[in-house]
C-alpha cells in the first residue's frame, strides 16, 4: 500500500511536460504537489468526468501526454469510460486509479466487492494497450519510466491509502483551470 501523496509525489516528478487532469481525493494530494499548476486541469465537483476531459485533451493535444488521475470509485460508476477511451485510442493517455476499495463520498467507507474488482484486466479488456498495478512505492518510481515511454491508451492502478481528508479542494473554479491549460498550450 502506498500512502496517496507518494504517489502523487511520484508522477509529479516524472510528468515532465505533461497535462494532469485530476478530479476528486487524488485532486487534494495532486495541487499540494504540482510544480505545473499552469498544465494541471483540477475539476472540482466534477466526479466521472476525468476520464473523458482527459480523453478530449489528448485527441486534441497528440503532441503531450496527458495524464488522468482518477480514483477506482469513479470507475465503479463510469465503467463505460473505459471502452470510449479503449475505442479511440490516443497514444498519448496514462490514466491513473488510486485504489484505496473505498467510496470518499460516504467519508471513505469500504465498499463491499471493490476488492474483487480487477481495474486493469477491465481496461486491458476495454481495449487500453497496457496496464501496471503498482502497490510499493519503490516499484512505482522505478515503474514510471516505463509508463512514460509506453505508448498507450495505459492503465496504471496504484494501491493506495489515503493520508486523511486534511487537504482541502483547490480554490479555483473549473472555467480558470480550463482557461489556465488552455493560454498555457497555445504558447
Amino acid at each position: 500500500m502506498i500512502k496517496s501523496s507518494d504517489a502523487a509525489n511520484a508522477i509529479n516528478y516524472h510528468r515532465q511536460d505533461s497535462v494532469v487532469v485530476s478530479t476528486s481525493q487524488t485532486l487534494k494530494d495532486w495541487q499540494t504537489v504540482s510544480l505545473k499548476r499552469e498544465l494541471d486541469i483540477d475539476l472540482v465537483d466534477c466526479m466521472d468526468k476525468a476520464p473523458s476531459v482527459g480523453l478530449g485533451i489528448s485527441l486534441a493535444s497528440e503532441d503531450r501526454k496527458v495524464l488522468v488521475l482518477d480514483c477506482d470509485s469513479t470507475i465503479r460508476t463510469d465503467i463505460g469510460c473505459l471502452t470510449t477511451i479503449g475505442e479511440a485510442a490516443p497514444e498519448n493517455l496514462v490514466h491513473f486509479v488510486f485504489n484505496d476499495k473505498t467510496f470518499h463520498s460516504t467519508e471513505g467507507l469500504p465498499v463491499r466487492g471493490f476488492d474483487r474488482i480487477d481495474i486493469g484486466a477491465m481496461a486491458l479488456g476495454a481495449g487500453y494497450e497496457k496496464s501496471y498495478s503498482f502497490s510499493n512505492l519503490e516499484d512505482l518510481l522505478i515503474g514510471m519510466e516505463t509508463v512514460m515511454q509506453d505508448t498507450g491508451p495505459i492503465m496504471v492502478v496504484i494501491d493506495v491509502e489515503f493520508d486523511g481528508f486534511a487537504a482541502s479542494y483547490p480554490e479555483v473554479d473549473n472555467a480558470e483551470s480550463w482557461n489556465r491549460v488552455r493560454e498555457t498550450l497555445r504558447r
